[in-house]
Formats: structure tokens, sequence, C-alpha cells
């Protein structure tokens, strides 16, 4: 697979966008086709990285004025429709397969002075640290409910099958009335629907000197959120920081590939 995250950084501005891998054939039988035929066709770059880098450049270019949680909203709207302009060039229609809408998780940050706007879709996210290793702050993830109620087996469905792909993709994405328990069981990603900005979380914290801020996608979660994360890393020094984190991270995907050794982004700061 060609890599479909995206990351980039301005001055006191963050993103990371994580595209949504497409269906890379009608034909996904593994016992008839090998892996790189099955592969063979994926466009490299692929859509959904053009939709995270879209993501990634619209976020930063707006530049770290930004005074309130609705200005980052504004940038994820602006964002989501470049997107959908991407996807009325690029497809003739949506079969939610492997003409799947191109889209993307995001996550991006803005820092001023003592204040930190976020905003989130799906399970890209942000996390902040105290210099002592507390957990201050994690943004929420909308997947979340939606990955319960399958749990659960309130929703039913098997991925590995077109059926179950396309059930999950048109019935369970970007749909706020999606409804179980009273609950929204649907998760949101930027694919250019305008219902997408439901599913558009946006926040403010507040942040001191010291403070380590990670704005991921969702393959570095179990990293970040484990015991011995913040005490192996953390160093003030943001390059000593990345040179721990890198042979800690790879361990963990070497013991537990399938949990921690998927594609993966990080910006770290040290405020």
């Amino acid at each position: 697979m060609p890599p479909e995250d995206s990351i980039l950084d301005g001055k006191n501005v963050y993103a990371v966008g994580d595209g949504i891998t497409r269906d890379p054939s009608y034909d996904g039988d593994f016992k008839k086709r090998s892996l790189e035929k099955i592969l063979a066709d994926y466009p490299n770059p692929s859509g959904a990285r053009c939709a995270a880098d879209i993501f990634c450049e619209t976020f930063v270019e707006a530049g770290d004025d930004c005074a309130d949680p609705t200005e980052i909203k504004e940038r994820f709207i602006k964002a989501n429709g470049r997107i959908a302009r991407l996807n009325r060039k690029s497809l003739k229609k949506v079969d939610y397969l492997v003409n799947d809408f191109y889209g993307c998780a995001a996550a991006g940050a803005v820092i001023s002075e003592e204040k930190l706007c976020w905003g989130v879709i799906a399970d890209c996210g942000v996390i902040i640290y105290s210099k002592t290793g507390k957990l201050k702050f994690q943004s929420p993830n909308s997947m979340t409910t939606f990955e319960r109620f399958t749990a659960e087996g309130k929703i039913k469905f098997k991925w590995e099958t077109q059926e179950g792909r396309r059930l999950v993709r048109s019935q369970y994405r970007n749909n706020a009335s999606q409804m179980i328990d009273g609950t929204c069981a649907s998760y949101g990603a930027l694919t250019g629907e305008k219902t997408a900005e439901t599913f558009m979380l946006c926040g403010m914290e507040n942040i001191v000197k010291g403070d380590l801020i990670l704005v991921y996608s969702d393959g570095f979660e179990p990293t970040l959120k484990h015991p011995d994360f913040f005490k192996t890393t953390y160093n003030k020094s943001i390059n000593i920081f990345e040179q721990k984190l890198v042979p800690f991270n790879l361990k963990l995907a070497q013991e537990k590939y399938e949990k921690f050794g998927k594609e993966r982004s990080l910006l770290a700061l040290i405020h």
C-alpha cells in the first residue's frame, strides 16, 4: 500500500490527516490472487492521500490566529469542501468499494500563548501530557460508539465481505440519523459530504510551560497511551524525544504488530 497519512506544521499550527483506504480491487480473494496482484492497480499516490494532504494544507495555511474553537471548525469545513471538489472531479459514481469517496480522518491544533485550540474527526487525535506525565487531555474519538455497538452485536456486518464494507461506509459514516438506544451510532470523516460537519469536534484547552502536545493519526494512539511511553520518551529536547520514541515504538511493533505496527504519524512539541 502507498502511504496515506499526511502531516504538516507551520508557526504554532499543526495538522495530521489519515487517508481512508478504499478497496484495492473488486476481486479481493487472497486464495486466488496474491496481495501484489490485488494492489497492482491501486493508485500511488492514492486519492486518500490527496484528501489527507488537502486537509493538512488547508488547516495550516489558515495560520496561527485562532481565538475560538469555532474558527477551527471553519478550517475543517473548508477542507471538507475542497475534498468535495476532488471527489466531484475524480468520481463518476460512488459505490463505497473501489469507488468509495476519497476522504480522511483528521486532527489539527493551533497554539496561542497559553491556549490550545484543537479539532478532530474520526480517530485522529490530540493529547496533552503535563511535564510530570499526567494525562491532562485527550480529544474524543467519534468512532468509539460505533466500535462499542459493533462489539456488543448491535451493529452486525462482516468486514471481509463487500456487502459488509459497503454497509459500514454508506450507513454508518457521516450519518447522524443512525441511532441505537437513543445514541448516534455513526462516525465521521472528511469525505466532502456536508453531513460530515456534525462529526467535527473542536475545543480549547489551557496549556503551561513543559506540556507535551501530541497530534497523531490513530496508528500511534496505542503507543501514546502505553504506560511506559511518557517516562521512556519525554525530554525537553525534541530531538532526543524523537531518538527515544523511534526504538520504543519499533520494539512495541515487533512484539505486537497488529496493535502497534499500523501506519502512523505524529507531530510532537513541548510548550
